[in-house]
């Protein structure tokens, strides 16, 4: 390990030696620290109730072996409180009658059963810790009232400090368990939230991927199939300054292309801003210019009312782009009419061709350039169409004109 670098901290779907993962050995860890609490909840419980007995207060019946075996079955009950805290808590007020019952010294009435109601409230059974302490508080203060104790000392004294005890311990146990269930819920808010944050760092990539794939497609498959067009007139071309000027475009084309990749692999290999900067409408006429050389006969309306948003024009650009590849690349067409209009706070853009002759059906077969143009539409809020029929090519789309991705 290099100086000045820190060990990562283990992950939850890390392993160690014998296969384990960080959650199973969490798990174990907090097993056996569960297993070593209540041994000793056990053996405080037994140890505590050991001695309240061998003080031999107040009792018809001094303190045996049976005694003794009842405050460690008592203390017993811990070890099970966790899987069985009702029955505990059953076990545990029937065992403290018993107790009283026999004649063996007096324990109090809080002490024997605290441990019991704490385990019942914290695992969920609030309602049943006090209705027991309840009965039990009542039970003992009338059998110690019939019995002949002093009314004044077990009403004003005794009954005040075990009610008092009795609510701490459910209190207790109450905050303990809320605690637990505050905790259990941020922990699967948190989990909630990073997994929602994965999804959507996964779908801010998938669109960037989206973006950049588009970009290629229509940026250089314009450029391409321009310099393509003007490599097959450069090749027929009889006149030599003809064939010079054809070449010029399919360099100018190569050139263009190169640009859109360096582009884009800068925005492979920027970890900050994007730097593709997005065509407006004041582009287009130089986008068609290559159009209008390679023969075709290109018209561009553009309505003087139209005020879109920079990604509107981007979008609008595009179309009209990817439209002219294809009616380059597939299209037998002569003529190329483009159409920019606002209605509504609406922007409408055309692109028809002439391509079919007459009643021969242009081929329509749905490509990557379609389906980005559709993409680019829906994320704007629009809609769009593509028709392929006698007259030839048609695309429409239609787009708020204050659209923003």
């Amino acid at each position: 390990m290099s100086a000045g670098r820190r060990p990562h901290p283990p992950r939850s779907d890390s392993a160690d030696a014998s296969g384990r993962t960080w959650e199973s050995r969490r798990h174990a860890y907090h097993q056996r620290m569960t297993r070593r609490i209540d041994a000793a909840l056990f053996v405080g419980v037994t140890a505590v109730l050991s001695v309240v007995v061998s003080a031999n207060q107040a009792g018809s019946r001094s303190p045996d072996l049976l005694a003794y075996l009842w405050a460690v079955g008592l203390g017993a009950l811990m070890l099970v409180r966790r899987s069985m805290p009702r029955v505990v808590l059953v076990l545990t007020a029937l065992g403290f009658f018993t107790y009283y019952i026999a004649g063996y010294p007096a324990i109090g009435v809080a002490l024997p059963i605290s441990a019991a109601l704490f385990s019942a409230t914290e695992a969920g059974y609030l309602r049943a810790s006090a209705l027991t302490g309840a009965v039990v508080l009542a039970a003992s203060t009338a059998f110690r009232l019939a019995s002949g104790q002093s009314a004044s000392f077990v009403l004003g004294y005794e009954l005040l400090g075990h009610a008092a005890l009795i609510a701490a311990v459910i209190a207790l146990g109450y905050s303990v368990r809320a605690r637990r269930d505050l905790q259990r819920r941020t922990d699967q808010v948190v989990r909630l939230v990073t997994r929602q944050t994965a999804m959507d760092t996964a779908a801010d990539a998938r669109e960037h991927q989206l973006r950049l794939a588009r970009e290629l497609h229509d940026s250089m498959g314009h450029s391409l199939s321009v310099a393509s067009l003007f490599a097959d007139v450069a090749r027929e071309a009889d006149a030599a300054d003809r064939r010079a000027d054809a070449l010029d475009r399919v360099k100018s084309g190569v050139s263009e292309a190169m640009a859109q990749l360096r582009s884009t692999v800068a925005v492979l290999r920027s970890a900050g801003d994007d730097p593709l900067v997005n065509p407006t409408f004041h582009d287009l006429r130089r986008l068609l210019d290559g159009a209008a050389s390679a023969g075709y006969e290109v018209t561009l309306t553009v309505d003087d009312e139209v005020n879109a948003s920079p990604d509107v024009q981007a979008c609008v650009y595009r179309i009209i782009q990817e439209s002219v590849t294809n009616t380059m690349r597939h299209s037998t067409a002569t003529r190329i009419d483009a159409t920019i209009d606002c209605r509504e706070e609406l922007v409408l853009v055309t692109v028809h061709d002439n391509g079919g002759g007459g009643a021969r059906v242009p081929r329509f077969a749905p490509g990557h350039g379609v389906r980005g143009m559709r993409e680019r539409v829906t994320a704007l809020g629009g809609s769009f169409d593509v028709h392929a029929g006698p007259g030839g090519w048609r695309v429409r789309a239609t787009l708020p004109a204050a659209a923003q991705q």
